[in-house]
């Protein structure tokens, strides 16, 4: 999607280069007779002359070279931004776009050159939709966390997503600690930015039965944001999960000596839909389709009890790091000057930090006293509207404050809204603080603080 809106606004630029050379060399051809005539009716009532043909011609010949140099401008600009992500270049344009666009239009209408202004229009939004969209590479090398949980006993580890947004750093640290990580990847060109030695599978196959595997981590399945839901998609993020999960099961049965845990990945939408009240390990969930895909692939994964694995169900909030994820989402409009707040912004968001999310991996691997459900979400839960109020702190040019109504989230996004953006779970890490973990960002401010310093 994204090497999509890269392609459609440089092919915007380089449309208003070919156009600007079109104006500047057909001025004077007979095939633009007809634009000329529209032209002149609308701000003379009387037949044109030749000498105002000829100058009229002249004058928007002239104009071509600015088009052509404004789209050359734009696709530089565009390049530059997809390649570095200045956070600069993004409010620029909107503000060129929008004094062109309304200076542009005003002057149109006000000569009854109504074609202009709805040709400005749809240019405009066809510059500014994708272009809101669009987020830079991310080509920086992947930042190597330090594990402050690493056991000196060195463990043969089976990753699942390992491409992923938290695969793929939890890859790189296992690593660094020590540890000798397999992944499972469907596609090896996916595992690029994973620092250390690690060793890529294709198939579980690949795996003999006499092998030693100490600890599978489960993080497979297909991601729950970008499009709107439809049966086909949440089928498809059922299966991705399940179908995973199976395989781990067939391959455990058949190891002649079976890992001691797993660590298989969930969600807070575990607990459905709730208002304010607090939700711990034992509180009762509300059914929706996020419980229903997560206790589906929790109970899939607890068949490994059976087999004498301890098993750890990892109920992840929003995972705040770097270089993606949620935060990439989130911060993108107050970037662009305005604060956005989601409905009432009484809806509760369980965050956690990226850097405590691996911690709390490397913890559980090697702690047999903990199992089966775990919150992965930091001791002090937020509320969109405190969401919003913080990430306003870290960029106060976020003066413009906006509340998007929920009827147009859902509008935009249908279920998916109130699955995942209109509702909430006050969640906290009950277990983990019972068993002595200490977060490295227990508040969100300092969460914030280190993921966005200041420019």
């Amino acid at each position: 999607m994204q090497r999509f809106l890269y392609r459609w606004l440089l092919l915007v630029g380089l449309g208003h280069v070919a156009l600007g050379i079109a104006l500047a060399f057909s001025a004077h051809l007979s095939l633009t007779q007809p634009y000329f005539d529209y032209l002149y009716a609308s701000v003379s009532s009387s037949p044109a002359s030749a000498e105002h043909q000829t100058l009229l011609r002249t004058m928007v010949g002239l104009f071509g070279p600015t088009v052509a140099s404004w789209g050359l401008l734009f696709c530089g600009l565009i390049y530059l931004y997809r390649q570095h992500g200045s956070p600069v270049i993004k409010p620029l344009i909107f503000a060129a776009l929008l004094v062109w666009c309304v200076l542009d239009s005003s002057i149109s209408l006000y000569f009854g050159l109504h074609l202009h202004a709805y040709l400005n229009a749809s240019a405009a939004l066809s510059i500014a939709i994708p272009l809101f969209f669009l987020r830079p590479c991310n080509r920086s090398a992947q930042r190597v966390f330090q594990l402050s949980y690493n056991a000196e006993r060195r463990l043969r580890v089976l990753l699942t997503g390992g491409s992923g947004f938290i695969g793929s750093p939890l890859a790189s640290a296992l690593s660094q600690a020590g540890h000798e990580v397999l992944i499972l990847t469907r596609n090896p060109a996916n595992l690029g930015n994973i620092q250390g030695r690690v060793t890529c599978l294709t198939s579980l196959e690949q795996i003999a039965d006499d092998e030693r595997i100490d600890c599978i981590i489960n993080l497979a399945g297909e991601p729950l944001a970008g499009q709107r839901w439809s049966a086909a998609r949440k089928q498809r993020f059922l299966d991705s999960r399940l179908q995973v999960t199976d395989q781990l099961l067939q391959l455990v049965r058949r190891l002649e000596q079976r890992p001691e845990a797993m660590l298989s990945g969930s969600a807070v939408g575990y607990y459905g839909h709730w208002q304010d009240e607090p939700l711990d390990e034992n509180s009762a969930p509300r059914d929706c389709f996020s419980h229903q895909l997560c206790a589906q692939w929790e109970a899939r994964a607890r068949q490994m009890e059976s087999l004498g694995v301890r098993v750890c169900l990892l109920r992840i909030g929003i995972v705040l790091g770097q270089g993606g994820g949620p935060l990439a989402e989130l911060r993108r409009p107050f970037e662009l000057g305005i604060a956005s707040q989601l409905g009432t912004g009484g809806q509760w968001m369980p965050w956690i930090h990226l850097q405590d999310v691996l911690d709390i991996c490397a913890m559980l691997m090697t702690s047999p006293q903990i199992s089966g459900a775990v919150n992965l979400s930091a001791p002090a839960p937020v509320t969109n509207a405190e969401f919003c109020q913080a990430m306003q702190r870290q960029l106060p040019r976020a003066r413009l404050k906006v509340r998007v109504p929920a009827w147009l989230v859902r509008l935009l996004l249908g279920e998916m809204a109130d699955e995942v953006l209109l509702s909430g779970q006050r969640v906290l890490p009950s277990k983990l603080l019972e068993h002595g973990y200490r977060f490295h960002y227990p508040a969100l401010d300092d969460a914030l603080g280190q993921l966005m310093p200041s420019r």
